[in-house]
């Protein structure tokens, strides 16, 4: 039980640092816009989902996310799904590199 709600804490600490820092990220990189913010919020949450169900391979976090991030518009938008994701998959790949 203990480890499962420590899994559930890191899951959400980890989701919540991808939220901000790649919502941050998208506003520096291109220009700050309203699908910013949705793209960091499903990014996040499919990263906690990932990390709640044990996933490790980062090219499964990857492809996971990017479909995902398919259900949103990017009409208005400089992005993509898959450039979002992979985005998304750099920060988390640097932030491990500093752990």
């Amino acid at each position: 039980m203990l480890d499962r709600l420590l899994i559930l804490e890191v899951a959400s600490i980890e989701s919540e640092w991808l939220r901000v820092t790649l919502h941050k990220w998208l506003d520096d990189e291109y220009c700050p816009e309203d699908t910013n913010i949705e793209i960091s919020k499903v990014a996040a949450n499919s990263y906690y989902k990932s990390l709640v169900e044990g996933e490790t391979d980062i090219g499964d976090i990857l492809l996971k996310m990017a479909s995902e991030l398919e259900s949103i518009s990017y009409q208005d938008s400089f992005h993509g799904a898959f450039s979002s994701a992979n985005a998304a998959v750099n920060l988390i790949i640097q932030r491990i590199g500093q752990l």
